[in-house]
């Protein structure tokens, strides 16, 4: 019995890097737009946050073309000193927190390290590796899905002590939306909710500041000139750019009335001077990012790829979502960035990176089918996402899978029953 050969694809997908190079040039532009006036208030030179997030860019590039060229499957038997140098910096940023008051930054040679963003990536490796391991046991909570939640539940309050809500409350999605597609039990997820919500709740209360966020959230009349004032300025950015906006440069909200309009409100400033029409095509941009890589998710050559890509995916898009939620009003204010576009080192720096590790899954993808099958004997035993929603088709009907991890003949494994997630199956040529 002959078994086919898997054919990588050797090139990086070339749409999703001009996709993500688009958007970064777009993002220096803006960047330099929103921060002219309060740069040369700050520092006599209009240009300060341009030229640095110009050179950020392209040290972001470069990080970007190396990780590219490293085989992914490496990142595996790192993935203990991720988390090893992630908990370290952490312990650091908080022990200055207790120094200063609060810490969410090292500074390390004039330039600023978020350790948050570290736990993050961190994060992604671990729960993509811990799944590929792991397989169907995923589905057991005690032994399976029970480690990596503890893991990720103590950079949560490790992140929120720093003090950073927003960022742990995303981290700790990103990890639950990871291990729900990866298969876990979907009774588990309620039972997690029903602890989580409360204890989000009760630490959003018994934070004066963080409180105050979310009653300006609930009604941003109540405090117009205090906890509402950044999201009514940002209203008004967005009313004042209408259908196709001021122009480029033209904005009014920059000049010292909308609070870190070149971070986490540069959005409002892209609906005052692009308008509705460019709000929307920024996030169209990042729809077809999204798009771009669940296909090279749907295609990676194993199950850890699979996972790796989804994990990037995950991070990127949902803080994508999560500022211009802000921006609008349809979530509480946070100090999440844009992706790519947001002024800032790590943020931009580390998205590089994972951007550059989802360009080298995207090199080793393979055909739908050979993919399929490739991953079929161990998906069928693994996944219960699937069968939880009905989502692409059934598993274990007629045909069982052998329990090897052997690539599959066609005969005995049609490429239409191999199915791996809701993602995987949905038809992105």
């Amino acid at each position: 019995m002959t078994t086919e050969t898997l054919t990588p694809r050797k090139t990086i997908d070339k749409g999703l890097f001009l996709i993500v190079l688009t958007l970064m040039l777009f993002g220096i532009v803006m960047v330099y737009s929103a921060s002219n006036v309060i740069a040369e208030q700050k520092f006599g030179n209009s240009t300060h946050f341009l030229v640095n997030q110009f050179l950020r860019a392209m040290m972001g590039i470069v990080i970007l073309m190396f990780a590219a060229k490293y085989d992914y499957h490496n990142y595996k038997r790192h993935t203990m000193m991720m988390l090893l140098i992630a908990g370290v910096l952490c312990a650091v940023v908080l022990t200055l927190g207790q120094l200063k008051g609060a810490a969410r930054w090292l500074q390390v040679g004039g330039f600023g390290i978020q350790p948050s963003e570290i736990a993050k990536i961190a994060l992604v490796f671990y729960v993509a590796g811990y799944m590929d391991s792991k397989g169907d046991r995923i589905r057991d909570f005690q032994n399976g899905l029970l480690p990596p939640l503890i893991m990720a539940g103590v950079f949560a309050v490790a992140i929120i002590l720093q003090p950073n809500f927003s960022t742990a409350a995303v981290v700790m999605g990103m990890v639950i939306l990871m291990l729900f597609i990866g298969g876990m039990d979907i009774k588990h997820l309620g039972m997690m909710a029903a602890v989580a919500i409360p204890v989000a709740l009760l630490t959003v209360i018994l934070s004066p500041y963080r409180r105050a966020r979310l009653m300006a959230f609930l009604d941003p009349t109540a405090d117009m000139q205090g906890s509402g004032y950044q999201i009514k300025q940002s209203l008004i950015s967005f009313a004042n750019g209408g259908l196709t906006g001021v122009g480029v440069g033209q904005g009014q909200q920059k000049l010292l009335f909308l609070p870190e309009p070149f971070t986490d409100f540069i959005y409002s400033i892209i609906g005052e001077e692009m308008g509705f029409i460019g709000a929307v095509l920024v996030l169209g941009l990042f729809i077809v990012f999204l798009f771009r890589a669940i296909k090279t998710a749907r295609t990676a050559p194993d199950m850890y790829g699979f996972y790796l890509a989804t994990g990037i995916i995950i991070s990127i898009v949902v803080y994508a979502l999560v500022n211009a939620g802000v921006a609008v009003g349809v979530f509480p204010t946070t100090g999440l960035p844009m992706p790519f576009i947001s002024y800032g080192g790590t943020s931009l720096l580390f998205t590089c990176f994972l951007v550059g590790v989802l360009l080298n899954i995207s090199s080793q993808t393979v055909s739908k089918d050979e993919a399929m099958k490739a991953t079929a004997p161990e998906y069928a035993m693994r996944s219960r996402f699937t069968e939880n929603f009905n989502v692409g088709g059934e598993i274990g009907e007629e045909e069982e899978y052998p329990t090897d991890t052997t690539p599959v003949p066609t005969k005995k494994a049609p490429a239409k029953k191999a199915v791996r997630t809701n993602i995987v199956g949905m038809d992105m040529s």
